[in-house]
């Protein structure tokens, strides 16, 4: 594998993913959405070129023929394609596509979804008094494309409501229009009133402060976005000095799946925040860049791995042409690449066999909210369902709003809050029943864990050692059911944390700058 790498990196590192044909229309660069219900041949050229005289003719003539067939839309249907030129060639157009960021061929323009709009199924909110924000309709929104399959800006669709108060109860068809593009979405504001009020009365188990991390700001080292040739070995020291578990590294994920242009919908980029794994799925949060993930009604890709498909150290090449081609095409068909669509801070990712959640929150929010439930269908990467739901302790006035949060299935998520001003953090099970939600404190622990008050930055439920593990920077922490601190882990890998997840005895963990995920069967 390291001479394969070695030779990778005599061949060219910054080759890029393909230059602009030749005596093609220019268009703004944006992304198209491949039709799964069509399939076309993608094709290297598209040139005029002389036909050969025949019997009956004595002049040659021009005629459009294509190169070599290097791919048909079938085994990409849910890639990130893009698109900045055409030919016109009898009648219809070309387009000269860009698969996760490479340069492939022409393709007709019917291989495309064309002035059609992909929304929810539907959404259901909870009647929340003090959530002063409201639904916002764009995030029923998965894509909207115009005539030639290009997506367009959410800004430019027509709907008949912008945002929908949970303060009343009531029912709402939110219609939406973009040329002949036209769709609709039943949004319904839950009835009770008092729905997740309970109490939050858990006796804290033993913490306390016993850590103390770094700012992003202060840190010496971030790591390197050149590529990696060998694996990254951490050890995390316990609450005695001890060794105590090691983190290695699983793969590096690529630096981008898309040029690195245009606007942030059509450039997807590996800055990931959150992260989760079942069975041979990983799924990953990604945004333009860090901050972004950090603004009110955030938007993003959600990128899911077939973890036995993916190598350890290719990935890093996918954008550039270092690849062979034909093996660059079987890695690209083991990655699913989402639609630009809501998803808050991107911490609060969960998954099962079937769907992804998200939980879309605001990590800056100020004032009371309530909690956005995203259902992402792994099949199609889009959004199917939105949920809000509310989990207050007496009153509304008192809601807990959820800035990290796991799936233990598609009923149930365990989420964690912060109450910085009793100084413990409290674990909620909500589970969904239909369309309604019940809420209930299962465990807290006492005091801020780390001392110098840094945010979270990732948290996951352990079924096989039925514990939670929560980060800071490099540090993790291991919290029994009950809410005590059984111990803690400290890697010194000065890189941050963008995500922690958890499948069977497994810990996965994300890191940033260059993007990467470890694994490490964790002690008990």
């Amino acid at each position: 594998m390291l001479l394969f790498q070695t030779a990778l990196l005599a061949a060219g590192l910054l080759l890029t993913a393909g230059q602009q044909p030749v005596a093609a229309a220019g268009e703004k660069l944006s992304t198209k959405i491949i039709d799964g219900k069509k399939n076309y041949g993608i094709y290297a050229s598209l040139n005029k070129v002389n036909q050969k005289k025949g019997k009956k003719t004595r002049k040659s003539k021009k005629v459009w023929k294509f190169g070599r067939k290097m791919a048909s839309t079938k085994e990409f249907k849910l890639a990130h394609v893009q698109s900045q030129s055409y030919k016109t060639a009898n009648g219809r157009r070309y387009y000269y596509v860009y698969i996760d960021g490479r340069g492939v061929g022409y393709v007709n323009e019917k291989a495309f979804v064309r002035s059609k709009m992909s929304l929810v199924k539907s959404v259901s909110l909870v009647n929340d008094n003090v959530d002063s924000a409201g639904f916002n309709t764009d995030d029923a929104i998965n894509y909207v494309t115009d005539k030639h399959g290009s997506v367009v800006d959410n800004g430019l669709v027509k709907k008949s409501i912008d945002r929908i108060s949970e303060e009343k109860p009531g029912h709402w068809l939110v219609t939406y229009r973009y040329g002949k593009a036209y769709g609709k979405v039943p949004v319904t504001v839950r009835g009770n009133a008092k729905e997740g009020i309970t109490k939050a009365s858990v006796k804290p188990g033993k913490g306390g402060n016993v850590g103390k991390t770094w700012f992003p700001i202060e840190l010496a080292f971030r790591g390197s976005y050149s590529a990696q040739f060998f694996p990254h070995t951490y050890w995390g020291t316990d609450k005695k000095g001890k060794k105590a578990a090691k983190l290695t590294t699983k793969f590096y994920e690529p630096n981008s799946l898309s040029l690195l242009a245009g606007s942030e919908e059509t450039n997807v980029r590996t800055n990931v925040q959150g992260l989760d794994v079942y069975g041979q799925d990983m799924v990953t949060t990604n945004f333009y860049g860090g901050s972004r993930a950090s603004l009110d009604n955030s938007r993003g890709h959600v990128i899911l791995y077939h973890l036995n498909k993916v190598p350890t150290y290719a990935l890093q090449y996918m954008p550039t042409q270092t690849l062979n081609f034909y093996t660059w095409k079987s890695y690209a068909a083991n990655i699913k690449v989402s639609p630009y669509i809501k998803l808050g801070h991107g911490q609060s990712l969960g998954s099962t066999s079937r769907y992804i959640y998200e939980l879309a929150n605001w990590n800056r929010a100020q004032k009371p909210r309530s909690n956005e439930l995203l259902q992402i269908d792994k099949k199609t990467m889009q959004v199917n369902r939105i949920w809000t739901f509310a989990v207050s302790n007496g009153s509304r006035k008192y809601n807990r709003y959820f800035l990290n949060a796991d799936v233990i299935d598609d009923n149930t998520v365990v989420a964690l809050f912060h109450n910085k001003s009793k100084q413990r953090y409290e674990f909620w099970k909500i589970v969904r029943k239909g369309n309604s939600f019940q809420a209930k404190e299962t465990a807290a622990v006492s005091g801020n864990l780390i001392s110098n008050s840094s945010q979270v930055q990732g948290f996951t439920y352990n079924v096989a050692h039925k514990c939670y593990y929560i980060a800071f920077n490099d540090y993790l922490f291991k919290i029994s059911a009950k809410g005590n601190l059984e111990n803690f882990y400290h890697f010194n890998a000065k890189r941050e944390v963008e995500g922690l997840a958890s499948y069977k005895s497994k810990i996965y963990v994300a890191m940033n700058k260059r993007a990467e995920v470890l694994d490490s069967n964790m002690t008990k």
